[in-house]
């Protein structure tokens, strides 16, 4: 997933620069694939259906032009890595 100089290979550069094109809502579901949970486990955490985070993951891989939800979960490590690190926590954000 990493060129030599350590940073996301060309094959995510598209993805990684439509992750801002998620709502807020797919971008929690974008970053609780990332932590590797299943449909039901984000269902949970969000409060809303199983069919509601389908619908979300969906959206999610349409709109990251990725085939999986391991993709999904690439993409999102790799943004976390590159881009969520370096911003620091927003007061009154948690993660529950």
């Amino acid at each position: 997933m990493h060129g030599d100089d350590g940073l996301p290979s060309t094959r995510w550069q598209y993805q990684l620069t439509q992750v801002e094109s998620l709502s807020e809502r797919e971008r929690q579901v974008f970053s609780l694939l990332g932590a590797g949970l299943s449909n039901r486990a984000i269902a949970v955490r969000l409060r809303v259906t199983e069919r509601t985070v389908k619908a979300h993951v969906a959206s999610i891989l349409a709109k990251l032009k990725v085939e999986s939800r391991l993709q999904v979960g690439l993409v999102a490590q790799a943004h976390l890595l590159m881009y969520e690190g370096t911003v620091p926590n927003r007061p009154g954000v948690t993660d529950n």
